[in-house]
């Protein structure tokens, strides 16, 4: 909240701990050999990042929701518990990985 101070204005801040009291922390390193930054992605993110990108739908791809509601309601009715429809859409599903 902003408020009148006084006449001479707000107060400089205060350092947290007197200028008398000596910094023991390690000085950061400055040389450039030793430290480097760097990211690590794991292959488990990479392959479901390279999974999103085969099924974003495109502009140019037509969705047939008359496909995708008829998909629907078989897994509602559970036709897809089956160990050979099992077997079946997996191996589709590996050909697009």
């Amino acid at each position: 909240m902003v408020g009148i101070q006084g006449i001479g204005g707000p107060q400089e801040p205060r350092p947290d701990r007197p200028s008398s009291v000596r910094d023991n922390r390690p000085s950061p390193s400055t040389d450039q050999d030793t430290a480097s930054d760097g990211v690590v992605i794991s292959s488990g993110a990479q392959a479901a990042a390279a999974l999103t990108q085969t099924l974003k739908v495109r502009p140019d791809q037509e969705v047939r929701t008359e496909r995708v509601e008829a998909a629907r309601q078989a897994i509602e009715r559970g036709n897809y518990r089956n160990s050979d429809v099992v077997k079946v859409v997996a191996e589709r599903i590996s050909r697009l990985l």
